[in-house]
């Protein structure tokens, strides 16, 4: 398969798996592109990140069932934001708290994400809840620490 036909069997998985977005350069395919590539756009791929991409769109393709949808759900994804907004108020930082929890995200779950598209496409359940529990315990270890600088703890 050449690469003309290889990025017109992306579309189609992505299509397939509800990543694709007629027109919109930012829809969710191109942001799964992004996370496996760091290529913000399919012409970009070569041959072997082409492959990759198709690999990852057949598992996850094959994955998907109508009975069983394993996806992170809206409750998560609002607690992540509602922890990262406690994490920015203990911990303030020039960056935006969506770009912070990219950051988190890729170093905590290995993921790498564009703030510029929905970071959570394609993340399962458990992510989510590993997310969650890796965001409290940032918080918590933020709070220790302004408790020991506030002198609060007492030893």
């Amino acid at each position: 398969m050449d690469i003309k036909q290889k990025r017109r069997y992306i579309y189609s998985l992505g299509r397939k798996c509800g990543l694709v977005d007629d027109g919109n350069k930012s829809d969710d395919l191109h942001g799964f592109v992004y996370q496996l590539t760091l290529k913000e756009s399919i012409s970009e791929l070569n041959d072997e990140q082409a492959d990759i991409v198709i690999k990852q769109l057949q598992a996850n393709l094959r994955a998907i069932t109508p009975e069983v949808k394993a996806y992170i759900s809206n409750a998560q994804i609002s607690k992540i934001f509602g922890l990262m907004y406690e994490f920015a108020k203990l911990s303030p930082s020039a960056v935006t708290v969506k770009e912070r929890l990219c950051g988190i995200i890729k170093k905590e779950l290995g993921i790498t994400v564009n703030p510029k598209y929905d970071i959570f496409k394609g993340f399962s359940e458990r992510q989510g809840a590993e997310l969650i529990d890796t965001i409290k315990r940032y918080v918590r270890a933020e709070k220790r620490r302004k408790e020991r600088t506030d002198g609060k703890i007492k030893t």
